[in-house]
């Protein structure tokens, strides 16, 4: 893992297999305090990233895992739990296909803005909060 501190490999090492970014944090030696936004910032460095995503796809090799067979087990155990009529364990393997499967990302919404659209922008980012919420309060 080149470009990253010794912390950081560590957090690596953690998020790699906890997948909790603060409790990683934490466990690589980063402070009870900043390890909340230590642990998420860490996420959004390149060189963690791509550190990250080496150390996944080397522990999924060792296990010899992949997306189709987790999935495929989580389906398994779902299943299960309605055989059991065990609605805990169902709503637990749909939590985690849904993480999975990236339901749980936010949606990107991309929008373009014109001339007219441009200088409105321009104008609402000029005025102030008690400007804007007198608009707001007041449509027209």
């Amino acid at each position: 893992m080149c470009n990253l501190t010794s912390r950081q490999e560590k957090f690596v090492d953690h998020y790699a297999l906890c997948g909790n970014a603060a409790e990683a944090a934490r466990l690589a030696g980063y402070s009870e305090k900043t390890a909340r936004v230590i642990g998420p910032e860490n996420l959004s460095k390149p060189a963690v990233k791509e550190a990250l995503q080496a150390r996944q796809q080397a522990y999924q090799a060792e296990l010899g895992l992949t997306k189709d067979a987790v999935i495929s087990s989580i389906l398994e155990a779902i299943q299960m739990g309605r055989e059991q009529k065990n609605p805990a364990v169902m709503i637990q393997g749909c939590v985690q296909l849904a993480k999975m499967l990236g339901f749980y990302e936010p949606e990107q919404v991309s929008v373009s803005v014109g001339v007219e659209g441009a200088y409105l922008k321009a104008k609402y980012a000029a005025m102030s909060d008690e400007e804007l919420v007198a608009i707001i309060g007041n449509p027209r």
